[in-house]
This record gives structure tokens, C-alpha cells and sequence, in this order.
């Protein structure tokens, strides 16, 4: 079980490609309160799709088009993951500026222990996504245990709508609107017409013969994406932060991209290790923005080889294409724009969250 167990003296976070904690495959405990055959005969009733940019099934469960293989993983983290009062976890849909994010957080915290200036900050020598473990990819193959080697405080990623997360309680329950145990959890956002242009891209070495068109239609369909629909997982997060602005922390890439450095210092604030103002005149802030940012982050060697996912040969760099605001105005036809912002426009009617 991932526990919420605390370590005496707070460390973290440490980057969770030196983490040495991971159980023989014989000895990592059954999950709890799971039987397999009935955990299987649910899945197999759900419904199901192939995502159309990943060679994946996915399984519609408790309303979100999951990876089939990422369903006893939402079960599981519903059921058994523990966070502790000072985690942070960055949550995301898919190419949304999540690997930005991650490094900011990362280098925001770990900060004292690691300054950004450093030659041998673990972001010069690993991926962002090597500085943390992503939930549901322990989930799945049940390494949660994992997680309770890592001191606090500790920093952790999921694309996992809210609903999954059992730190804050999904806003539609009004039974209980708890506080989070003071976990934290920080949300980032995209303009939804470019990140359906930004993962044709980042898919395409996969599916090639998946046309633009294509993507767009399963993004708009019904929401059968990864982790979608997509109104429905930004709502989610957005409606938490409104609720609970001391739990939930819901942030623009495009505001991030327009003042990273102001967005830093928001963040800072957000997870209680604000900038002091010996740290602001050494320009610390500024040597975080700069070390995470894409142009130096493309230069890594880290981020210019291996794999995001070695089962699927994604490569790394893939993570750094472009960036930019306003890419879709290349792709879109005017009908496209249309369906979106009419998507937009009925299902974010009347929640003050709009796309410009």
C-alpha cells in the first residue's frame, strides 16, 4: 500500500531515477480489497475504442476513455494511494505543457538542495519525466510501494482526471468537500486547438497514416481520446480550483509561455516555499525559468535521446517541438474552428473558463 507515512526529516523532492526502492516482482504485496477475475470481467464490460494517435484500447470507466491497461490503475488509486499533507502532483491532459511544468516544479522545489545554476542539476542529466514517477505507470504494475521511499516533500505527475485522485474530492460530491489533506495538486491548461495539433504531431511517428482530420474528429467526436473527453478533465480541475484555490492551483500554458517567470513565483507560493527576497535579488527565479526552459531543454543530452515510452519508441525529443501559441491557425479550416469553439462555448458555458 502507498502509505502516507512521513519521513522524520523532509528531503524531497529527489529525482526518482536514483530512487532505490523497488520490490522482486515476488515480493510486492497483492492489491487490497481487488480480486483479478473480477477486476478482468469489469473491464471487459466496459465499453471500448482504439485511440486513434496511440495503438492502445480504451476503456470507458466512470466516464473517461482510459488505456485499457491504465483502468486497475484508477481502481487502485481510488482505492489505496495515500498522499501526504505537503505532496504536489502536476496534473495534465496530454500535450499540454506537462513536461515544462514538471521541470519548473521540480526546480522550484528542490531548489535549496539543488540551485539551478549547478553543473550537476538532475535536470542537465535527466529527462523532466526521470525527476518523478508518473502515478499511473506505478499503478499499473503495481510498484506503488515505491512511492513510500521518497522523502517528503514529494512531487509526483499523472494525467488521471480528478475523479481518480482521492486527495480532492471530485467537486460534483457535495457529501464531502474535504480539504485534500493538503495535498497539492497543480493543473495545467491548453488551448484546446493546439493540443489536439500538438499530439498529431507528437503521435505521428507511430501512426503515420493518421490523418490531422482524424485526430480532430476523436477529439470532437465524443471525446474518445486518452484520458478524455477533454471538457470534461479541464472542468474537473477547474472547478477544484475554484473551490478549493488553497488545494487546486489551475494554470494557462499560455499564460505560463507569456510570463514564466511571474507563473514560477505563483507556483512558489502555491506549494508554501515562496522566493525570499535574498533568492529574488540572486535571480533564482530567472536561473529556473532559464534552466527549464525549451531551448536549453532541447540542448540535453537527456532530452535528445532515449524514449518517453521504450515500449512504443517515442523519443524524447518529441517533447520538444515547438511550443508555440496559435500553431492550430496552420492546420484548422475554418469548420474545425467552428466545432471546437462550439464545444467549448456549450460545455464551458457559465464556468467564467474561456479560450481566446
Amino acid at each position: 500500500m502507498a502509505t502516507g507515512v512521513k519521513p522524520a526529516t523532509p528531503a524531497g523532492p529527489v529525482p526518482f531515477e536514483d530512487v532505490d526502492g523497488e520490490l522482486p516482482a515476488s515480493e510486492r504485496p497483492a492489491p487490497e480489497g481487488l480480486d483479478g477475475a473480477d477486476l478482468a470481467d469489469m473491464i471487459s464490460s466496459l465499453p471500448s475504442k482504439m485511440e486513434v494517435n496511440l495503438p492502445l484500447k480504451l476503456r470507458l470507466y466512470q466516464g473517461f476513455w482510459l488505456a485499457e491497461i491504465h483502468v486497475p490503475a484508477a481502481v487502485a488509486l481510488q482505492r489505496r494511494f495515500v498522499p501526504r499533507p505537503d505532496d504536489v502532483i502536476v496534473a495534465s491532459l496530454p500535450k499540454c505543457g506537462t513536461t515544462w511544468l514538471i521541470a519548473l516544479t521540480f526546480a522550484t522545489m528542490a531548489r535549496h538542495v539543488h540551485p539551478p545554476a549547478a553543473a550537476s542539476h538532475p535536470l542537465r542529466r535527466l529527462n523532466p519525466h526521470q525527476c518523478l514517477p508518473f502515478l499511473e505507470g506505478l499503478f499499473a504494475r503495481g510498484l506503488e510501494a515505491k512511492l513510500d521511499t521518497l522523502p517528503s516533500p514529494r512531487l509526483m505527475n499523472t494525467h488521471m482526471p480528478l475523479a481518480m485522485l482521492p486527495s480532492i474530492p471530485a467537486p460534483a460530491t457535495t457529501a464531502d468537500s474535504g480539504d485534500g489533506g493538503g495535498c497539492k495538486i497543480v493543473y495545467i491548461c491548453r488551448e484546446p486547438k493546439d493540443m489536439v495539433v500538438s499530439m498529431w504531431h507528437y503521435t505521428r511517428q507511430l501512426m503515420p497514416a493518421v490523418s490531422f482530420a482524424d485526430t480532430f474528429e476523436s477529439y470532437c467526436d465524443d471525446g474518445a481520446k486518452i484520458y478524455g473527453p477533454f471538457w470534461d478533465h479541464i472542468l474537473g480541475y477547474w472547478r477544484a480550483s475554484t473551490k478549493m484555490p488553497d488545494n487546486v492551483l489551475f494554470l494557462r500554458y499560455e499564460e505560463l509561455l507569456l510570463d514564466p517567470a511571474g507563473n514560477v513565483r505563483k507556483l512558489a507560493r502555491f506549494i508554501g516555499l515562496p522566493f525570499s527576497e535574498a533568492e529574488e535579488e540572486a535571480g533564482i527565479v530567472e536561473a529556473i525559468v532559464e534552466l527549464c526552459s525549451l531551448d536549453n531543454m532541447r540542448g540535453i543530452e537527456a532530452n535528445k535521446t532515449g524514449y518517453v515510452d521504450a515500449q512504443r519508441n517515442i523519443p524524447r525529443e518529441t517533447l520538444f517541438r515547438k511550443g508555440v501559441i496559435g500553431d492550430w491557425t496552420n492546420h484548422m479550416t475554418p469548420e474545425m474552428v467552428r466545432r471546437v469553439d462550439d464545444i467549448i462555448t456549450d460545455k464551458f458555458s457559465g464556468t467564467r473558463l474561456t479560450f481566446k
